[in-house]
């Protein structure tokens, strides 16, 4: 993949009589957004993750303005797209639509087709698992189905213990793995999810 955004993004901002919309005292300007990639951290693959998604703004002082931007097909997870608003110089929004930027170059906003985003289907089952250890050391691993699996926590007497916690007193977390410190009468769970991408 690219180490850099293949798209540049272009517009320019008129008002009706074709007078620029912005100037240097009051910019008009683009607001930009990723979305559409739900509970996925939204990455360039092998590249980088993308940390801030925005919105983020592109200011004209009376010229065509500028920017560079991640393709829509650069990014993972698929079927991400940008929402777009054009503001005025007195930051009224005067249009707003989602459009997927995909193949590289130079595109133009006046030329570009407004899309109707479709929902991505997240898949997540929760599951409770019981492990119960009668002896110190006991040790339970979350099992991994072939399309993955993560442990999010315990329960343990009725408090949840987040996975990234690692040691504590009664067990330890490490990975899918789950080692008991303790003799067990009660039931602690573990449980994960299941996430089909």
């Amino acid at each position: 993949m690219p180490a850099t955004p293949n798209i540049t993004l272009t517009a320019t901002l008129d008002d009706l009589t074709g007078a620029a919309a912005g100037s240097t005292a009051n910019p008009a300007k683009l607001r930009i957004a990723l979305c559409g990639y739900g509970p996925v951290l939204p990455r360039i693959a092998g590249t980088t993750m993308l940390a801030k998604t925005g919105p983020f703004a592109v200011y004209s002082t009376g010229a065509a303005i500028s920017t560079l931007i991640w393709g829509n097909d650069q990014i993972t997870p698929a079927g991400t797209y940008y929402s777009i608003e054009v503001l005025d110089g007195e930051d009224n929004v005067v249009q707003c639509g989602a459009y997927t930027l995909t193949g590289g170059g130079t595109q133009d906003l006046s030329s570009l087709t407004p899309v109707t985003p479709q929902p991505v289907a997240q898949i997540f089952n929760l599951v409770m698992l019981a492990t119960t250890g009668t002896v110190p050391g006991t040790v339970f691993t979350v099992p991994t189905p072939v399309w993955g699996g993560s442990m999010l926590g315990v329960f343990y007497k009725g408090a949840f213990y987040p996975a990234v916690k690692g040691a504590v007193t009664n067990f330890t977390l490490a990975g899918q793995t789950l080692t008991m410190n303790f003799a067990c009468t009660e039931v602690p769970f573990a449980f994960y999810v299941e996430a089909l991408n």
